[in-house]
């Protein structure tokens, strides 16, 4: 599977939740997108990924 356009290693039961957390990324503060689907801060449901997915995450930074 391909993760913010670098190859990352898949493995059997893994999560869009699970992955963020290894990713250390706080759920309420991106985006993302999983193959066609996009999803909201804090409304990204805890789906398995498959090795031929591509996932997009994309940080929400407030502008000042």
């Amino acid at each position: 599977m391909y993760v913010n356009g670098e190859q990352y290693a898949h493995r059997d039961g893994l999560t869009l939740h699970a992955l963020l957390a290894e990713l250390q990324v706080e759920q309420g503060a991106v985006v993302v997108m999983h193959d066609d689907k996009l999803y909201g801060a804090g409304k990204i449901p805890d789906v398995l990924v498959a090795a031929p997915d591509v996932i997009e995450i994309v940080t929400m930074m407030q502008g000042g």
